[in-house]
């Protein structure tokens, strides 16, 4: 590859990663902005999470640099519809703001197209079609498999009551919720499925325990 060529690899990379840059910026003067109480597991330290995790997988393939933008992006972005209403439907607010936030800015529509697929995969049941769907599906839910799990899961256990959400039998629900979970990438399958059982193993304990 000649110098010309290297010199339009390093400002296409500068290019997205000055954008990414904005956008941290942006979604985290939004969560600040907002400041929803009751958001206890769907808050800016699960977006930061999520993002972490997301280039975690996402350096397991051999993405281009629009295809790392578009499943960092996602990231950011995915949650940000816990902000402006409830749990249903926020995937789809999510997207608005995303593409509110990209108007008059010079990104491809099919780059934007890519971000809103991205984050629309992560409804549930998570249903992603693409790599770069899987990647932020199986980010979203990497702590499934984490010993941080049984933190997190009192989190939003917490949260669902603070937003009036039903939250009767909910070990038995969560156990079921595990043991039908799917990770979509090799690498999370290999890194994080035994430590989903071990957190079953757990939650199963906990209910007999109650017997």
């Amino acid at each position: 590859m000649g110098f010309k060529g290297r010199n339009i690899i390093r400002k296409f990379m500068s290019y997205y990663g000055d954008i990414l840059g904005n956008i941290k910026h942006y979604i985290e003067d939004l969560f600040n902005q907002y400041k929803v109480d009751c958001l206890l597991y769907h808050n800016l330290a699960h977006t930061r999470f999520v993002v972490e995790r997301t280039k975690e997988i996402a350096a397991n393939y051999s993405l281009q640099e629009p295809d790392f933008f578009v499943v960092s992006a996602s990231a950011w972005f995915h949650d940000t519809g816990h902000l402006n209403g409830g749990l249903k439907f926020h995937e789809d607010r999510s997207v608005m703001i995303m593409k509110s936030y990209f108007e008059g800015k010079e990104v491809e529509k099919s780059v934007i197209d890519k971000i809103e697929s991205c984050i629309c995969a992560t409804k549930f049941p998570a249903k992603p079609k693409s790599l770069l769907e899987e990647i932020l599906c199986d980010a979203d839910t990497y702590n499934l498999g984490t010993d941080a799990f049984i933190k997190t899961d009192d989190l939003l256990k917490k949260e669902l009551q603070h937003r009036n959400v039903a939250t009767d039998k909910w070990i038995e629900k969560t156990i079921q919720l595990l043991s039908t979970h799917t990770y979509f990438t090799p690498y999370c399958n290999q890194k994080l499925n035994k430590g989903k059982d071990r957190n079953i193993e757990l939650l199963e304990n906990q209910l007999q325990n109650q017997k």
